[in-house]
């Protein structure tokens, strides 16, 4: 892939003298890359097809470099090449933009933030790799054809160019995909099946649902009922249900296999016979919180009335958001060594996903730096969900009348809000 992008960088910035965006997926991918097309311009002399000549432009690029707080600004900024991710700080991110933007550097190379946050065309796109880190699903997926789209869209520069140019460089067997994705319309599938449950308990909580007849009625007015309607292959409507044309008896299915989910966890009160649906408390902080009944169902069975902080947060990281995130093999040293800074005890070893998420909370109160750009990713998503869980465990116990778990779970949120623990002054709230 990197030889394809260099040859592409000679062919569109060294011959066609046009700007050149290439993204990339990951952060450190970005200096990795545009240090390996600067390094075999540099072996086959063709580095001067894409620096700028001209004194002024080449005084202000050096000028920004040595201020940039980067080491690979500094590094790259001097040969024509420019990164951009959301791991650098702000005001490295705007020079490189600005210089960028009137055409002093060339290529830049940067990571899917700048397609979806930063108004910035150039004549040629490349997305390097169709392959995108997800941390909810702990592995790597393909990109969303709202991503791929949205990249390719900043090719073109509007008063400049009359055309732009969007390079995929992908694998052979998702070539096919990426070109219906581009000449043809493919239909977009409903995915709410697979938060039926979900959704399904926050309708009987705002009362709009109180039965099951009144489930189905509203399943009729989903997406998903269209889609099961236009193409019933996809979504398991078998031959069972051929003489039924409103899909009435599938939809009753679906209701009562989501209901009785619901039922199991504690989030409502189901009459199978009369098909009359309640909500719960339970029912109530899940769909005010948006925890799935998953969870719900852990913290339910967890949390007893002479719960200590210890365990709490071990319950939290039992939460079922939390479970796609994986401990890599290289993130284990780095774990260890937090692991021995944290102060609350971990039960479970480092190979097991919990402790991981247990140790990223408490690193993330405790302001530990964290040295991998994937467990930077997964602190973030486990500490944006933080508030919401911890005041979804908060309320159970209260609904529960047990005080001093409430007290403890209160503690605990505040916590994981403020980035400080008990014992230390409160003074370190203030900024």
């Amino acid at each position: 892939m990197n030889d394809i992008t260099y040859n592409k960088v000679i062919e569109h910035v060294g011959t066609h003298k046009n700007q050149m965006l290439i993204f990339v997926h990951s952060r450190k991918e970005t200096a990795k890359t545009a240090r390996y097309v600067r390094d075999k311009a540099l072996e086959m002399e063709t580095i001067n097809q894409i620096m700028k000549h001209d004194s002024g432009s080449r005084e202000v690029v050096k000028d920004i470099a040595e201020n940039a707080t980067d080491k690979d600004v500094q590094d790259l900024l001097p040969y024509g090449f420019g990164i951009h991710h959301a791991g650098m700080s702000r005001a490295d991110r705007q020079d490189v933009e600005e210089l960028f933007e009137k055409g002093f550097i060339q290529v830049l190379v940067c990571t899917a933030t700048l397609a979806w946050g930063v108004n910035l065309p150039a004549h040629t796109v490349i997305i390097k790799g169709t392959q995108v880190y997800s941390p909810e699903k702990g592995s790597w997926v393909e990109l969303s054809p709202q991503d791929v789209l949205q990249m390719l869209g900043r090719a073109g520069r509007p008063q400049y160019d009359t055309y732009g140019e969007g390079i995929i460089i992908t694998s052979q067997n998702e070539m096919q995909y990426y070109l219906s994705l581009l000449n043809q319309q493919l239909p977009i599938e409903s995915q709410f099946a697979s938060r039926l449950v979900d959704n399904l308990n926050a309708e009987i909580v705002l009362g709009n649902v109180r039965s099951r007849d009144e489930g189905v009625e509203w399943l009729g007015y989903t997406y998903l009922f269209v889609r099961m309607l236009r193409s019933p292959g996809l979504y398991s409507v078998g031959a069972d249900y051929e003489d039924d044309d409103a899909l009435e008896q599938k939809r009753v299915d679906l209701v009562h296999s989501a209901a009785a989910v619901l039922k199991k966890a504690g989030l409502v009160t189901y009459d199978e016979k009369t098909g009359k649906l309640k909500g719960t408390e339970l029912g109530r902080i899940a769909s005010h919180y948006y925890i799935t009944h998953g969870s719900m169902d852990t913290y339910n069975k967890l949390i007893q009335p002479s719960i200590t902080t210890i365990e709490l947060f071990r319950v939290f990281a039992l939460s079922a958001e939390f479970k796609y995130i994986p401990v890599r093999q290289d993130e284990k040293l780095e774990l260890a060594k937090l692991l021995g800074r944290v102060p609350i005890p971990v039960k479970e070893s480092i190979e097991e996903p919990h402790a991981k998420i247990n140790v990223l909370l408490q690193a993330y109160i405790s302001r530990l730096k964290l040295d991998g750009l994937a467990l930077m990713a997964d602190m973030v998503y486990v500490t944006q969900s933080a508030g919401r869980i911890l005041r979804a465990i908060f309320e159970i116990p209260l609904q529960k009348g047990w005080a001093s778990v409430c007290k403890t779970a209160l503690d605990l949120c505040k916590m994981a809000e403020k980035r400080m623990w008990p014992t230390m002054t409160p003074l370190r709230q203030f900024p």
